[in-house]
C-alpha cells in the first residue's frame, strides 16, 4: 500500500471554525476599544494543563447579561505560552473564561491577572 504524497504545511488552511475566530477576534477588539466597554479582572492561577486539556474560571461582572448581546475579550497578565483564552458571558453578572492548551506539551503558568473587557454589540 502506498501512501498519497502529503501537501507541505504551508499549504494547510485552518479549519474554517478557527478561520472564523481569526477573523472575528479583531473586529470584536476595534469595537470594543471604540466602546469603551466595562473592565473586569481577578488574580487565577491556571492549573497545569497538559496537551489538550483545558479549564474554566469565572469572573464576577456586575451589569453583564447573557441577553443583552455583550461581547467579552480575555486577557492575561502573563505570556500564555500558547494557550488560547476564550471569554463569553454564561450567566447575568458572570463571565465565564476557557484556558485550552493545544501546544504539543504541557504548561504551568503561574497566578496572574485575568482581565475581561465587556461591551455589547
Amino acid at each position: 500500500m502506498t501512501l498519497p504524497k502529503l501537501p507541505e504545511a504551508s499549504q494547510f488552511s485552518p479549519p474554517k471554525f478557527l478561520q472564523s475566530l481569526y477573523d472575528l477576534v479583531p473586529r470584536i477588539c476595534r469595537k470594543v476599544n471604540a466602546q469603551g466597554g466595562q473592565e473586569f479582572t481577578k488574580t487565577y492561577d491556571p492549573p497545569n494543563l497538559a496537551d489538550g486539556a483545558g479549564t474554566t474560571t469565572t469572573i464576577t461582572a456586575t451589569g453583564v447579561d447573557p441577553a443583552a448581546g455583550h461581547y467579552a475579550l480575555p486577557s492575561f497578565s502573563l505570556n500564555t505560552q500558547g494557550i488560547m483564552l476564550y471569554a463569553w458571558v454564561s450567566a447575568a453578572n458572570e463571565v465565564s473564561v476557557r484556558f485550552q492548551n493545544e501546544t504539543g506539551g504541557a504548561i504551568d503558568l503561574g497566578s496572574g491577572t485575568l482581565k475581561v473587557k465587556v461591551t455589547t454589540e
